[in-house]
Parts: C-alpha cells; structure tokens; sequence
C-alpha cells in the first residue's frame, strides 16, 4: 500500500512538472477557490509618466523627459484573485508583436490590443513595463507577495535601461478591483481598457554652471563632472505610501552592505545646453534624525573638478625653518596637475607642488614657529594629495523636504536639477571623504535645486 501511494504522488508530481513547463505563465491554478467562476476579461491601458498632449498652466516644474526614459517595449500584467490563495493571471505583451501599442502619436498611453482571459472573482491588477527576465522570474514565483514590499536588489543600469526602455510599477499599491468590473465578453473589455498610472523607479540628476558661476579658492577649475553616489542596491516594486512617510527597505535601519558606490561621471552642463545624459539613483527613503543621520545612509550627489592654483609656497632651503624661507610664486603647472594643501586655522588653503616642502610647512606651523600661521593636529601628506588636481563636493538633496517624504531622501520618478552658483576650491581629494560623518549643509559648494517631477497628468477639457 505504501509503494502504491508514493507511486501516485511521484506520477502527480511529474504531471504538474509538465504542466508548468508547457505553460510558462498558468492563467489559473487548479487550487483557487474561484476556479468554477465563469470566465472574465479585462484590457489594459498604461499611463507613463510623461508630458500629457495638452497641458494646464501650471506654475510647477515638470520635465518630459527623453526617449529613452519614454520608451515602452514590453508589459507584464500581474493579477492575482483577493481571496487567498491568490491565483494569479499573467499575460505579457509587447510592442514588437504588436499586443501592445501608443494610443496615439506622442501620447503617454499605451494600450493592449487583445484582451486578458481570467475568472469572475474579485482582483489585484499589477502592470510592469520593461520588465527584465530576474524580474518576471522572481514575481511568477513568488506571486502577490512580491508587490507586498518584499525588497529586490537589481543594478540601476536594468532599472535605467537606455536600450529597453526604463523599469516602471503601478504610480500606487492598487485598490481591489471588483468581479463587476470585469467583463463577460472580449469586444467589451477591448473597448473599456482599465487604466494604470505606472511609474519609473529611479530618480534623475543634472547639474549645470549657473550663469554666475565662480571658482573662488585662487584658481582655475576644468573637467567638472557630476553622479549620484551611495546607491541603493535593493528596492520596492510599489512605493510603500502606508504610514506618514514614504519608506523602503532600510527606513529604520542601514549597513554598508545596502549600497553600493556609483561611478558617474558626467560632464556638467551650461544653461543653453541640450541635455544628452544624466545620473540615474534607486529611490532611497530612510528615517533622517537631525545631526545623527549618517552620510552613509543617503544617496547624494557628487561633483568633482580638476583645480589648478594659479600661486603655490615654495623654498629653494632644503630646511626651511621660518616663514622668511618661503616664498610665493607663479604655479609650475606641474605636468600631472598634482599639489598639495596645509589649511591652517585662519582658514586659508596653502598650495604646493613638491609634497616635501608642504610637510615641512606643516611642522612649522604644528611647532608654533614664530611668525608661521597655527595649524592644530598631525598633518598626514596622503590625506592632502590632490592627486591629477581632482577635488570633490558632495551635494545633498531634498534637505527641505515635509511629509510624505523625508529631508535628504531621493524618491522615484524625481528629477532633481541642480544649478552651481560657486565652488570654495579645493574641496576634497577623495569622494569618501566624509564617510562615517553626519549629513550636513556643504560649506563648499553653493547650489540651487530644482525637484521636478517626471510627470504631468493635468489636462484642460471642454466638455
């Protein structure tokens, strides 16, 4: 008896094996308590956030954003019954098949051209645009638990695809859709699509030379480039919007671990500038305290330059002793664009070009020679190497910001652009340069920012 029953349940076994093989994505499992229902049929019509045909005058600042961030190639619709166990219906369409398609030239909406085959029963609806296979893969297995604010580490580069087209979710976490508002019949639910505002799960940045743009610091500043750095390695699908705050994964807690560094770096824009390329940053919401949050928790912006001084300290006494051994004079221009800097407590950056005689300046100063300004501390030549003259800035966003968001979060969706009205050379020389430090305004670096969002969903009607 016990070799017959284990018969069995290897022959049911196989048989759902198979079953799931030939059918990627079941329409229905067997198991739900809906099976019975009759059938049902629902279309799909997505909005993307993306400048609307005609727009209301409006004094918010809006950016239509570029092709690339516009472009729709696939989507993925997710619906699962309310009553648990929430069988799911997966249908995908795509552009290239013609399933899926822009309702009209320029519009932000798309719509499906065949309509989705489910069961009378009460819905959670899901829609995905350009989804990649970790992503389908991971939400056909874990079905409606994976929209339930289950985190997913993904690469910003697969979230900000500029080839097939950027990652979006449901713009909200979406009501039930009741058994009523299905339909009976295919012509009907391809005439009455259901409509789903989804939405980009990355922010943006740019950042441009203001008009009055200055180098203050005695130099001359090139190559100024900018990125987002400290990126969140994981996210949500849906925004989480539940409480008084928006929150992710790490909101009341984070470790290194979380994140991961970001390299970009693109070249800073004037205002007349046709923008070609930006910064692409995961949404990142943790619970900011003022002067206990971390930089280590935040996702910032980093600026960097190469800085060239135009006077440097020299001596021509192989053991300088007093101020009068050094002298002031023209910077060499060394090939590399490499010096050094002893900031002293007057505020004052002194610039070298040989690390040697920043050293012994230093040591004057540390001694108290008379005559040399004071420095407090021990001078490590390492830690003031400009190396090539690189020197960076970091710029922390959304400091103003009031529930639901939270001072210094970078939510989905946001264009943050950011305006340098002057730079306090020479910065830092190491973009890890505060690590470990609380967030606070940068003394370095004046800027203005701009928080526009991706989308405008005004419209002016005359009915």
């Amino acid at each position: 008896m016990k070799t017959s029953n284990l018969c069995m349940i290897l022959f049911t076994a196989l048989a759902i094996a198979a079953c799931s093989k030939d059918n990627e994505f079941p329409e229905e499992s067997s198991e739900g308590p809906n099976t019975g229902a009759p059938d049902a049929y629902t279309s799909i019509a997505i909005t993307i956030p993306h400048t609307t045909m005609t727009k209301a005058a409006s004094s918010r600042a809006t950016d239509p954003g570029t092709i690339n961030e516009n472009k729709v190639k696939t989507l993925h619709v997710f619906i699962y019954d309310v009553e648990s166990p929430h069988t799911p219906t997966v249908a995908e369409f795509t552009v290239a098949d013609g399933s899926l398609a822009s309702k009209s030239p320029n519009s932000s909406t798309w719509v499906t051209n065949k309509p989705i085959k489910t069961k009378k029963a009460d819905k959670y609806i899901f829609a995905a645009v350009n989804l990649n296979t970790d992503m389908v893969n991971y939400i056909t297995t874990n079905g409606l638990g994976a929209f339930n604010y289950n985190e997913f580490a993904q690469e910003t580069s697969k979230l900000a695809d500029l080839t097939n087209g950027f990652v979006m979710f449901n713009a909200d976490y979406p009501e039930s859709t009741p058994a009523a508002n299905l339909y009976d019949n295919e012509s009907l639910a391809q005439a009455n699509h259901l409509s789903i505002p989804v939405s980009r799960v990355v922010a943006k940045a740019a950042v441009f030379k203001a008009n009055d743009f200055v180098v203050n610091g005695g130099g001359t500043m090139t190559d100024i480039k900018f990125g987002w750095r400290n990126l969140n390695k994981k996210f949500y699908f849906i925004q989480d919007k539940r409480e008084e705050f928006i929150k992710d994964y790490n909101w009341d807690s984070f470790s290194a671990s979380d994140f991961e560094s970001g390299s970009d770096a693109i070249n800073t824009y004037i205002p007349t500038d046709e923008l070609t390329s930006f910064s692409y940053a995961p949404e990142n919401a943790f619970q900011y305290s003022l002067g206990l949050s971390k930089v280590d928790e935040a996702t910032f912006i980093s600026v960097s330059g190469a800085f060239t001084p135009n006077k440097v300290i020299s001596t021509s006494n192989s053991t300088p002793s007093k101020l009068e051994d050094f002298t002031i004079i023209n910077n060499p221009n060394n090939p590399d664009k490499t010096f050094y800097v002893v900031r002293t407590a007057d505020g004052i950056a002194n610039y070298f070009v040989d690390g040697n005689v920043a050293e012994k300046y230093a040591e004057l100063c540390a001694n108290n020679t008379p005559g040399m300004p004071s420095y407090s501390g021990t001078y490590t030549l390492e830690d003031n190497t400009f190396t090539n003259g690189i020197c960076y800035f970091h710029i922390f966003v959304n400091g103003n910001a009031t529930s639901p968001q939270a001072p210094y979060n970078v939510y989905r969706n946001q264009y943050f652009k950011v305006n340098i009205h002057s730079i306090q050379a020479p910065g830092n020389p190491s973009d890890n340069f505060d690590t470990g430090e609380t967030i606070k305004s940068d003394t370095w670096i004046s800027t203005d920012i701009e928080i526009n969002p991706w989308e405008v969903y005004e419209e002016d009607y005359d009915l």
